[in-house]
């Protein structure tokens, strides 16, 4: 496709946080072909389609770095006894949930979120699956569903030993079959919407073999993984009574940590063990949501960034929207630590720096910014600031006021995947009614 926006206020997200004036964006197939102004582009790409953005705003799409679409269903789920502590949590909620669910369950839970995603403006998806009993083909059933919407995601399937060894290899083989279609299809297409990494769960959940496993194929296939660490102090207790080792410790020795994997949470760490998950250069997502949601703690996202960590922001399943985390991101911080001006700054290299920089290093593709030869993934805004809008004052905008603007346009690799608010070939109540039918057969499973 050939696409110019035009009549639009551009916020290019490169190193100055480039505002940019009655100006537009040129796009040719997936990528961004040149930005500049409105009137000299307009004229010079007349036989591009034209879309006039009534002076909206122009942005870079949001980047969400840990999701877990298969948490749908939870939505309304009640439990009979309420859970003490977090370890309950995932044994009375989370653990019983995904072994409920099935090969049609899994489509829905993906295609609910990834509507909403697009929705309010997010491109891209870091996305860690479980499924135990359905976990043959489960990425592939994820896959089909951002496809049907147009979202960007990279994948993995959670491996863990709690439901026993032969779930595990499953687990593994799923990844490692998957990695290789995404493989394929990458050399066939560079610009296709979909990438792999290797998802562990956690720790105390994982045995030596496995981690071995774990490595053997992130390394021969060439892929991070993608792990919860230290969330709750369970996952250390549980590690050192059943390895006789600390978390992060163990993980470094068997190679998990890396450059191109993500840890999840990072809450429960000491000082040594947070040099240690730097000196790796392993990425951390920060989930403030979830954390507050289950009265885990707080990420020390300022020492690690100060340990030159590459930290970012993900949802950890509580929305396919990341821009309620990134006000609850700005607000935890400072009431937990008492200080009005923490965070300012931190949190916004990490949503509009760091999260791009984290999805490029694991899938390759170059997204975040409105530049040529960057991938096309965009979205129009319906924000007219009511004050000057500066490079040096957009975070402030976007807090205050485009988070709660509506998104009028979506596009995604250089297609136009919503328009005034439409997504075309999408009926949302008829998809919400067939999910309705699925979540009554996965509750049932879920409490008997």
């Amino acid at each position: 496709m050939k696409l110019l926006i035009y009549n639009v206020t551009i916020f290019t997200n490169d190193g100055r946080n480039s505002v940019l004036q009655n100006s537009a964006v040129a796009i040719d197939g997936s990528r961004i072909k040149e930005v500049g102004a409105g009137a000299d582009l307009k004229e010079k790409y007349a036989e591009y389609q034209q879309i006039d953005g009534k002076s909206k705003l122009l942005m870079p799409g949001l980047i969400n770095v840990h999701m877990h679409l298969y948490s749908t269903f939870a939505c309304g789920l009640s439990l009979p006894v309420k859970p003490k502590n977090f370890h309950e949590i995932l044994s009375m909620l989370w653990w019983k949930l995904d072994s409920a669910l099935d090969s049609e369950a899994v489509y829905y839970s993906a295609l609910i979120p990834a509507i909403t995603a697009v929705k309010k403006g997010v491109t891209s998806v870091i996305d860690h699956h479980a499924s135990p009993n359905a976990a043959d083909g489960s990425l592939d059933r994820i896959e089909e569903a951002l496809s049907q919407v147009g979202l960007r995601g990279v994948l993995c399937y959670e491996v863990s030993d709690r439901n026993g060894k032969g779930t595990t290899q499953e687990g593994l083989w799923e990844n490692e079959r998957y990695i290789k279609k995404c493989h394929s299809a990458k050399a066939k297409n560079i610009n296709h919407l979909f990438d792999a990494m290797i998802g562990l769960h956690a720790s105390f959940t994982l045995d030596d073999d496995t981690l071995a496993q774990a490595v053997e194929l992130s390394r021969s296939l060439q892929r991070g993984c993608h792990i919860h660490v230290l969330e709750d102090g369970v996952d250390g207790r549980i590690t050192r009574e059943k390895y006789s080792s600390g978390v992060v410790e163990r993980l470094e020795k068997f190679g998990i940590l890396s450059d191109h994997s993500i840890a999840a949470h990072c809450i429960h760490l000491a000082e040594e063990e947070k040099d240690l998950l730097a000196q790796t250069k392993t990425m951390i997502a920060h989930n403030p949501q979830s954390n507050m949601n289950n009265a885990v703690g707080r990420t020390d996202i300022f020492g690690y960034l100060k340990r030159g960590a590459l930290v970012g922001i993900g949802t950890d399943g509580m929305s396919a929207d990341i821009k309620p985390d990134v006000h609850t991101a700005i607000l935890l911080h400072k009431h937990d630590l008492k200080d009005y001006n923490t965070g300012w700054n931190e949190i916004q290299q990490m949503v509009l720096k760091n999260n791009p920089a984290i999805f490029e290093k694991v899938s390759g593709q170059k997204v975040g910014r409105i530049e040529p030869g960057y991938l096309a993934d965009l979205i129009l805004v319906d924000y007219f600031p009511p004050t000057p809008l500066t490079p040096d004052n957009f975070w402030g905008h976007f807090l205050f006021g485009i988070a709660d603007a509506e998104v009028d346009t979506t596009i995604i690799n250089g297609k136009i995947i919503m328009k005034n608010r439409t997504i075309p070939d999408i009926d949302e109540e008829e998809i919400a009614e067939k999910a309705k039918v699925v979540a009554k057969r996965i509750w049932e499973k879920f409490y008997s």
